[in-house]
Parts: C-alpha cells; structure tokens; sequence
C-alpha cells in the first residue's frame, strides 16, 4: 500500500461516520490546534484541562504523510499545553475558551439563572450537565465552571 493509500485510509477511519462523536471531537481538535485558541478539555476519566492549548503536531503529522498507524498513536497521547496528553477516545468534551480569558468582572456578571434551563437530550439542565463533563464535587464548582462555560 502506497503512503497516500495509507493516510487516505488512516483519515477515512477517522472521518467515516461524519456525525460520529470521534469525528466531531477530531474536527474541533483539529480547529484549535491549529488557531492556537485555548480551551477546556473534559474527560470521561480523569479532571478536566483548563484554558489549554493543543499540541498540533498530529496535524502536522497528517500534512506530511504520517501512516494511519502513526496517526492512531498521535492520536493516543494528544499533547496539551499543561504538559499532560489525552486519548482522543478519552476526551468527553472540549468547550473553546477566548483567548485572551476572562476579567473576574466578567465572571461575576454571568447570570446562572440559564444553568436551570433543560438543554440535555435527557432533559438534563446545564448545571447538571456541567456537574457531569468537569466532574464537580460542590456547588461551588458547578458555579466556577458554569461561569466559564456561559461567558465563553
């Protein structure tokens, strides 16, 4: 097999299913890596990364003929700018943050009334989906993380 069969089949994997979770989690991957906007990333297992950029080297990867299978292991170990990686399979959401952040003024000013309204498929409001994808363990950080959410 030829090195543009291989990335062809590498990213037809990846893009197969167009409304796929993994598809839609790669595109907005692929999006902040390359605009350098920074962004939360919630995770199925583990706290979620705040305010981090990705690494975009999986991106380049892809530019340059990287394999499905080199593909696959960038796509394993997602590089953050924290220093920490993520598997793509891992990853629950990423919520795009501004990139200059917020004022506390801002924060402050965030009205969590719309933190009541149901807006999940299961008639989930978005405080408890919030609770849920940053993995809260208070109030006080389902209020700090809604914040966030809102204002951005």
């Amino acid at each position: 097999m030829s090195e543009e069969e291989d990335i062809k089949r590498g990213m037809d994997a990846i893009t197969s299913q167009p409304g796929s979770r993994i598809a839609h989690v790669f595109g907005q991957l692929r999006h902040l890596a390359l605009s350098r906007q920074p962004a939360d990333v919630t995770l199925y297992n583990g706290n979620p990364h705040l305010d981090v950029k990705i690494d975009a080297n999986f991106i380049y990867a892809m530019m340059y003929g990287a394999s499905a299978e080199k593909l696959a292991e960038l796509l394993s170990a997602i590089g953050l700018s924290n220093g920490a990686t993520v598997n793509i399979q891992n990853i629950w959401t990423i919520n795009p943050m501004p990139i200059d952040g917020f004022t506390r003024q801002e924060l402050a000013e965030v009205n969590l009334q719309e933190a009541e309204n149901k807006m999940g498929p299961n008639g989930e409001t978005l405080r408890k989906m919030i609770s849920d994808t940053y993995h809260c363990s208070s109030r006080e950080e389902e209020d700090r993380f809604l914040r966030r959410f809102i204002a951005s």
